[in-house]
Order: C-alpha cells, then sequence, then structure tokens
C-alpha cells in the first residue's frame, strides 16, 4: 500500500511537470530578478523568471534561460491592507548583507499575496548578524 502511495505522488509529480509550460502560457507572469537569490533551500541564478499557480496550491518559478525551476507549495497567504488596495505585481526579497531571500510575490490581481517562511539559511543569517537589524526590503516588479 506505501508503494502504491509513492508511485501514485510521483506520477502527480511528474505531471505537473511536463504539464507545466502549457498551464503557464496562460496564467504566467514574469519579472527580471538581476540578482542571486534563495528560495526555500535552492539557490536561484539571476535572470527572467515565469512565476504561476496552475492549480492554485502549487507555485512554480522556473528561470527561463536556464529552464531550471522550483515548486513550492503556497503555505501562507498574507493580506494587504485595504487602505493600500491591490498590490502590483511584484517580488519582495529580504537581503541580508549580499544574500537575498525571496519572501513574498503579489500577483497584482488580488489583494492576497504569498509568504514563504524563513529558511534554514535565512535564520542562520539572522542569528550570525551582530548589529540585529532589520533585512533590506527588495522589490522587483513583475509584468
Amino acid at each position: 500500500m506505501k508503494y502504491n502511495n509513492y508511485g501514485a505522488l510521483m506520477i502527480l509529480a511528474l505531471a505537473l511537470i511536463v504539464g507545466a509550460p502549457a498551464i503557464q502560457a496562460q496564467t504566467r507572469v514574469q519579472a527580471n530578478v538581476p540578482f542571486d537569490f534563495n528560495l526555500g533551500q535552492k539557490l536561484m541564478e539571476a535572470g527572467v523568471y515565469d512565476i504561476s499557480s496552475p492549480d492554485g496550491r502549487v507555485l512554480i518559478v522556473r528561470n527561463v534561460n536556464t529552464r531550471e525551476g522550483c515548486l513550492m507549495l503556497e503555505s501562507m497567504h498574507i493580506q494587504a491592507s485595504q487602505a493600500n488596495g491591490i498590490p502590483h505585481a511584484k517580488l519582495v526579497f529580504y537581503k541580508y548583507d549580499d544574500q537575498y531571500f525571496l519572501a513574498q510575490i503579489w500577483d497584482g490581481l488580488s489583494d492576497v499575496g504569498i509568504a514563504f517562511p524563513e529558511s534554514k539559511r535565512e535564520k542562520e543569517l539572522k542569528l550570525a548578524r551582530k548589529d540585529k537589524l532589520q533585512p533590506e526590503l527588495v522589490v522587483i516588479a513583475m509584468r
């Protein structure tokens, strides 16, 4: 029984990866990120990124040039304040010295965004900082 569940999950993951380009063409937004950044435990190279969510639960972040990507579960949604209205489509990064961490994605279509939990590396950097200052916010517009 355990092997059947594992096989089903592998088939689902493969279907998402193979079907992603067709789905992305319908719901894709792009951002030009001029620096390397961390997404979860993965280091992503600078470049143009396609970002999509084909089913509202899985987020696909894919470098257009290298075709490397990352599948993430949309675990934490955040609400924009009503005073600011619907935010523009953007990526929000936290910068610690020369390292960037993707923190939020806003699609520009609603007042709900996606926030990513701190990775192990980001937590280590925060603890190691002597000045204890908050990270610098870096915002990249998407189209």
